[in-house]
């Protein structure tokens, strides 16, 4: 696409270079019309103020005197203090996003009755990324011998996407883009959905060297800022909000902004105030601007239509030059320059088509402070605002050309059968329950910026009911994590669901039962009590009618493992509290407050109806929640962002007219971070218990599996391995039991040669685990589940393209 760089108006103000003037031009300029998107059609949405990149004292460096110190002296930042911040400058959004950790999330300060929270980390050892969105942190492993360097960056970002979060480039300028070099091989990486073109603590001017960079070779990314904010002592010129990401979201909800993310319809400005410059194109001339900055548009012809335009608006822009760029880019110069003389002003610039692929974009610039930490300080016009470029592709849309390609996707047929989700859309999260011939699959549907819970049938009979998917969680939209168990006609869905309610985030779990194999449900009840966040559920059926029920919640303010027997108990136990110590902490340090979170239960219930939950823990780090370790008086600083010592821990109730036991300690390993835990009966009656282990590192280290065995719940066998390869990945362990009544379990692992996650399984055997076998085979498999041999994983096998396209749907094999 070109422009005549002398054919520009402007809409309500002065004409600036314009040679020629649009058809119609002049009356919209005299109209006063507010042609804002959500008009004649046009994208519908709400423009929403944010930071998408901001740190605390859960990172190990997260404050100034943290850094000062070698991570020695006290905190200063805790989780409240930049939440705060962000509510008094009128942000709408933002996550913490610390390095290489979840603990902030953990924090029983993470709340707010004004923001909308998201879930973020600073992911990646080298380069940084950030993950918005994701349900735990993305392990970033380690590259077997004699891969390309950006493997481990391009498994970490399937492993983001398989979640539906967002993975965003953090300061290209350090980890993949120099000016003088040009891209690394990290710069190879394929599906990022934004790219900081402007942190506050880099240089944006690198930065977007880089975006363009990658624009011109047909990656296709939203732009992003980031204040990347660790010091309270620099505000208010470094703090969250400065820079400030605008997102057109939908709704004004967490999904709807995770969604204009991954869209890239997003605007960046220096602050809250502004300045704000958007750009929406009408490419085919019939007077509705469908697109906005972050859209593709996909034509027949090159020769569009007389009345194709771009449109500009700038607000609180008075006296900065706006610079409007095409493809490709600052190296060309821009193709248009104004300067607005009022605080709201409009301007149109024809749009013609030169090539094949190409994009637009929009600067704002103006003197004064420096942009970025490392920013030229002789450029006389700094960093301002920034848009998303509008893509623009003649018959099909642009493909990445990167520097190292991807190795071919694996063909071979793995048989495994579609169950849920469709082209485009996502479907994850999935768990299944066999009773007799009938298979029941639930899963976490996104569609319409909503989170819902669906339930599918599968008898193999061709029943009428067998091939619909029925929404569970009604309209709510906030529904997630489903779990199922059946017994007979007796199937139980248990899920976590805000109902809507995300200022603050509290979560309740909610179960609903049929009486009919999953041919209609009673009504959902809810089972927490309305205080903190529940989530991550787990059930287990004692028998038909009483299903037991494990989750975490932080009622109390640390997160504990709450239980209850649906229909003996009356409410409710927190199983997990005995033994854990609370600390409140003192004024003086952020990181004094200690709060062991006990988290992601699984539950079994033995064939002598006794029940055992177990779950992953953190009472043993040295300070619970914090990366890196605050040393004694004359010890040296340790830790930098090692993640806590995280153990597994289990508790047992003999029969349901028991109490709860105290705690005991399944993995007791002080050297690693042992988590997600599942838990499974053979038919022996033996407990087995599955884990991921990682390394007390902050990157480049593996995740493998682990097990354990148990008689009783209390006593525990030595850990040993499954499936381990030292070269891979493998991580989210399940287990479920064969018809035979041996315990089997899948996972998702990084060993394949085509370098996408794969499905794996073993069954332990009297003499052991067997060895790892790879079950699915075509794209990215992840998130299984399984029971009685049926297996149900999420895979974006579907998906058409490398980048933009997030189908995620639910298979199953068995």
């Amino acid at each position: 696409m070109e422009l005549d760089r002398r054919q520009f108006i402007a809409v309500g103000g002065a004409v600036v270079a314009a040679a020629g003037l649009l058809p119609g031009s002049a009356a919209w300029a005299d109209s006063g019309e507010e042609r804002k998107p959500g008009g004649h059609d046009e994208p519908k949405g709400v423009w929403l103020a944010g930071d998408t990149h901001v740190h605390d004292d859960h990172s190990s460096d997260g404050s100034a005197p943290r850094q000062l110190s070698d991570q020695r002296d006290p905190g200063n930042l805790p989780v409240s203090d930049q939440i705060g911040y962000a509510e008094s400058v009128g942000l709408a959004f933002m996550p913490l996003t610390d390095h290489r950790t979840f603990d902030q999330h953990w924090d029983p300060l993470w709340t707010s009755n004004r923001l909308l929270l998201l879930t973020g980390e600073e992911a990646n050892g080298s380069p940084h990324a950030v993950v918005l969105g994701a349900v735990d942190t993305v392990v970033d492993g380690a590259n077997p011998p004699g891969s390309a360097p950006f493997r481990h960056v391009q498994q970490s970002i399937w492993d983001a996407h398989a979640q539906d979060a967002v993975w965003s480039v953090a300061h290209p300028d350090d980890g993949e883009y120099t000016t003088a070099a040009g891209p690394n091989e990290n710069a190879s990486v394929q599906g990022v959905d934004t790219v900081e073109v402007w942190n506050a603590s880099s240089d944006p001017e690198t930065e977007i060297e880089y975006a363009e960079n990658r624009w011109n070779h047909g990656f296709r990314f939203g732009a992003v800022a980031a204040s990347d904010s660790h010091f309270k002592e620099l505000r208010p010129a470094s703090a969250p909000g400065r820079p400030t990401t605008w997102v057109f979201a939908a709704e004004r909800s967490v999904r709807a902004i995770l969604d204009a993310l991954k869209a890239g319809r997003t605007t960046v400005s220096l602050s809250p105030d502004g300045p704000f410059v958007t750009l929406e194109a009408d490419v085919d001339g019939d007077g509705r601007f469908e697109a906005i900055g972050g859209d593709e548009v996909i034509v027949n012809d090159r020769q569009l239509s007389k009345r194709a335009a771009l449109r500009v608006r700038a607000r609180s822009a008075v006296g900065l030059r706006v610079l409007v760029y095409a493809a490709p880019g600052r190296s060309a110069g821009p193709v248009a320059t104004f300067v607005p003389t009022r605080d709201d002003q409009t301007y149109l610039l024809p749009l013609t088509l030169s090539g094949d692929h190409t994009w637009y974009r929009v600067e704002v610039r103006g003197p004064g402070e420096l942009s970025g930490r490392d920013a030229d300080p002789n450029l006389p016009d700094q960093l301002r605002g920034a848009t998303s470029p509008v893509f623009v592709s003649v018959k099909r849309a642009a493909e990445p050309a990167p520097e190292i390609a991807l190795p071919r996707p694996a063909d071979a047929d793995d048989r495994a059968s579609l169950v849920l989700g469709e082209q485009a859309g996502f479907a994850g999260f999935a768990d299944v329950a066999v009773a007799g011939r009938v298979r029941h699959v639930v899963a976490q549907v996104h569609e319409d910026h909503r989170t819902s819970v669906v339930y599918r049938r599968l008898d193999g009979h061709g029943d009428k009911h067998a091939d619909k998917g029925l929404v569970l969680s009604d309209a709510s939209g906030t529904a997630r994590a489903p779990r199922v168990a059946a017994s007979g006609d007796d199937v139980w869905v248990v899920w976590q669901d805000a109902r809507g309610q995300e200022q603050p985030h509290r979560p309740e779990i909610y179960l609903r039962h049929s009486r009919n194999g999953g041919k209609s449900f009673d009504s959902a009840v809810k089972l927490s009590n309305g205080q903190g966040r529940a989530e991550q559920p787990a059930i287990a059926l004692l028998d038909d009618q009483h299903p037991v029920v494990a989750w975490a919640q932080n009622a109390g303010g640390a997160f504990d493992v709450y239980v209850q027997v649906v229909g003996v108990d009356r409410t409710p136990v927190n199983i997990s509290a005995a033994g854990k110590v609370i600390v409140a902490g003192t004024p003086d340090d952020a990181r004094s407050p200690i709060h062991p979170a006990s988290l992601f239960p699984s539950v079994a219930v033995t064939r002598h109806r006794g029940i055992v939950v177990t779950w992953q823990d953190n009472r043993f780090d040295p300070d619970a929640g914090w990366t890196g370790h605050t040393p004694p008086a004359g010890q040296p600083a340790g830790g930098g962002t090692n993640p806590d010592n995280w153990e597994i821990l289990a508790a047992v109730r003999a029969n349901p007219s028991a109490a709860w036991g105290t705690p005991v300690r399944v993995s007791a390993n002080d050297n690693a971070a042992d988590r997600h835990p599942s838990i499974a009966v053979d038919r022996d009656g033996v407990l087995v218990v599955i884990w991921e282990t990682k390394a007390l590192s902050a990157s480049g280290a593996n995740l493998s599996l682990r097990a354990s065995r148990s008689t009783d719940g209390t006593t525990w066998s030595v850990a040993e391995t499954v499936g381990l390869d030292p070269n891979a990945m493998s991580q989210r362990p399940r287990l479920g039991v064969d018809a035979d009544g041996s315990v089997r379990a899948v996972w998702y692992d990084s060993r394949s040669t085509d370098w996408r996650w794969k499905i794996f399984t073993a069954r332990r055997e009297a003499s052991g685990w067997t060895p790892a076998v790879q079950l699915s085979t075509r794209g990215n498999g992840t998130w299984p589940a399984i029971d009685n041999g049926t297996v149900v994983f999420t895979s974006d096998r579907a998906a058409q393209r490398t980048q933009r396209d997030h189908t995620q749907e639910i298979y199953l094999i068995g």
